[in-house]
């Protein structure tokens, strides 16, 4: 997936140039009207993301590297891919524990993608928010459409008590699903925000799993933090009714999408 965003002439990242002398190749350059004025936009070359609350919006991978090296960015972005595919796939592989949990959430999520794609994709928005220009992209809505499309149909019979169930091969699909398109539109700093379930229930997992290991070996035997991990069946052991924990992850994910897309203009 890294190789393909990098590698691959059709997918491009646009950045305006704003200097006094445009390159005049036209394989890397886009020229659009707007606003009265011609605007110029070149193809950004090295890994760039947005990072979230900082005014100068873009990051470059590159910039992790001592100058020396930063001609190998594309290896070190590749890594960065795989982790964050790796730890959302496994995120919504965790948080598959109730009826409904982790469709009704990476639905929410996928209309979170949504917007960002299609905000990224179209000059207007992109321009207003100040955000990466990405042509094409809004493209990508259509997909993600057909995606919380699917989610909700599935919810229809997945909702407590379900009739069919998803298994790992439907949350590891989602959660990788979530994972690359974050990374298409370049939101993926913002994963720890939207996907904030998938992140919680990582978490307490590495947390349980951790103080228990910890503990049998300073103690002999083995302690731990929650009732039960994931966090869901934490509340489950305190005796929460299932539907009320899933509409609960649900509210939680809403308001964690929300403050995600707000993150667009606070800086």
């Amino acid at each position: 997936m890294a190789g393909v965003l990098l590698f691959n002439d059709n997918t491009k990242a646009y950045r305006e140039f704003l200097g006094d002398k445009a390159p005049t190749d036209s394989a890397v350059i886009k020229r659009i009207p707007f606003d009265g004025k011609e605007r110029v936009f070149v193809v950004a070359k090295e890994p760039i993301t947005t990072i979230p609350f900082v005014k100068t919006h873009e990051f470059n991978y590159a910039r992790l590297l001592p100058q020396a090296l930063r001609g190998l960015s594309w290896l070190l972005y590749m890594v960065i891919v795989i982790f964050i595919v790796i730890a959302v796939s496994n995120g919504a592989n965790i948080t598959d524990g109730l009826d409904g949990l982790a469709t009704g959430t990476s639905a929410v999520i996928g209309i979170c993608l949504g917007i960002f794609a299609y905000a990224s994709g179209n000059i207007l928005f992109a321009d207003y928010l100040n955000i990466m220009y990405i042509p094409n992209l809004g493209e990508l809505s259509i997909f993600i459409g057909a995606l919380v499309g699917a989610c909700i149909g599935f919810l229809w019979y997945n909702a407590y008590p379900a009739q069919v169930f998803m298994g790992d091969t439907g949350s590891l699909t989602l959660g990788g699903i979530i994972a690359a398109l974050a990374i298409i539109v370049r939101k993926e700093l913002l994963i720890p925000i939207f996907c904030g379930v998938f992140l919680v229930e990582n978490l307490s997992v590495v947390i349980q799993v951790t103080y228990f290991k910890y503990t049998k070996k300073k103690y002999g035997e083995g302690r731990r933090i929650f009732l039960m991990s994931p966090l869901h069946h934490h509340y489950q052991k305190q005796g929460y009714h299932e539907s009320k924990i899933v509409t609960r992850f649900w509210i939680v994910t809403i308001l964690c999408v929300a403050f995600a897309i707000v993150t667009l203009k606070i800086r």
